[in-house]
């Protein structure tokens, strides 16, 4: 998982906004294309419109939360509708979107059967009553709608138990099936694996000298400088009070000493400024641990000396680095 701010869809999470979709009629015929959108826009039915199957997967995977359900015909040049309902299936980000498949023939034909089975939500016989196309796609959207309302709250719900509210870094709790995953993997593929424990100095005068709320806007500025200087598969978090941790795949004790020196240079170059407009450096002690390439370690065991190696620092005046 890679250490950076919250993406779009955590964003929308944490604000609460939830988007309100259209629902998209794919259809290569004009006449029938019109009477679909035409009979749900008069009942108050935002519409969007494609009139192929590549257009229609296009439209859909470019953001799928636009999408509330889909009315699919089956006959389409190109890919036909029972192709991109495999396809939309088979897509996590787009197995939810409820689709009505559409035939022109009167009979269940092996095409439509065929739809239900790969998920299809309902079917319906051109050319269809407008009132029962408008109660079957109002059905849909709403179930949709509720079922997004759902999923956004679980996801809420995991980002509040496996993040920091506060940095946005992940937290403690998750911090041990992380450690024990990406451990495992470098030894898997004889890695080298390093762990580095980071604390904040003095900073309990910051909280008594310029009160709680300016101490969380440190926590906060050192978060982000973490951020700015890990790799994409780096891991951070928040380990507790002023102190965070740093999982870094693929890196020995020399390359993840450099890490922390980033860091240093990263605040250096961006001192926090408080509230009253004054500037201070934000300065920390670290604690770095590292099994090299191949060695077989306990993960704990691994956290342990980096813990050792970070009150070394610490009971040595701070603002440096001990390996252990």
């Amino acid at each position: 998982m890679r250490a950076v701010p919250f993406a779009e869809e955590e964003v929308r999470c944490r604000s609460g906004v939830l988007p309100i979709g259209s629902v998209l009629v794919v259809d290569d015929d004009d006449d029938m294309r019109a009477l679909v959108t035409g009979s749900l826009t008069r009942g108050n039915v935002p519409c969007t419109e494609a009139t192929s199957g590549e257009a229609a997967l296009e439209r859909v995977m470019a953001n799928p939360n636009a999408i509330d359900a889909i009315v699919l015909d089956v006959v389409l040049p190109g890919i036909d509708g029972i192709e991109v309902l495999r396809r939309l299936k088979c897509n996590r980000d787009t197995e939810h979107i409820p689709v009505i498949v559409m035939t022109g023939t009167a009979t269940l034909d092996p095409q439509v059967v065929n739809g239900v089975e790969l998920g299809a939500s309902d079917y319906l016989a051109k050319p269809c009553a407008p009132t029962v196309l408008l109660a079957k796609v109002r059905a849909l959207r709403t179930r949709a709608q509720a079922e997004r309302k759902l999923r956004h709250e679980l996801r809420h719900a995991l980002l509040d138990a496996t993040s920091d509210p506060l940095t946005g870094l992940l937290n403690r709790r998750n911090f041990e099936s992380r450690l024990v995953e990406s451990s495992a993997f470098a030894v898997r593929h004889h890695q080298p694996f390093a762990v580095i424990m980071l604390d904040l100095d003095l900073f309990k005068g910051v909280n008594d000298s310029h009160g709680h709320a300016e101490g969380d806007r440190v926590l906060v500025h050192f978060a982000d400088a973490i951020r700015a200087i890990l790799r994409a598969d780096d891991v951070a978090f928040r380990y507790g009070g002023e102190e965070f941790l740093v999982l870094l795949r693929a890196c020995d004790a020399f390359r993840a000493t450099e890490v922390a020196v980033r860091l240093r240079d990263e605040l250096h170059a961006r001192p926090f400024r408080f509230s009253d407009g004054t500037q201070a450096p934000i300065a920390f002690s670290a604690g770095v641990a590292a099994a090299e390439q191949g060695e077989c370690f306990a993960s704990d065991g691994l956290v342990a000396r980096a813990d050792a190696a970070l009150y070394r620092a610490k009971r040595t005046g701070g603002d440096r680095l001990e390996l252990g």
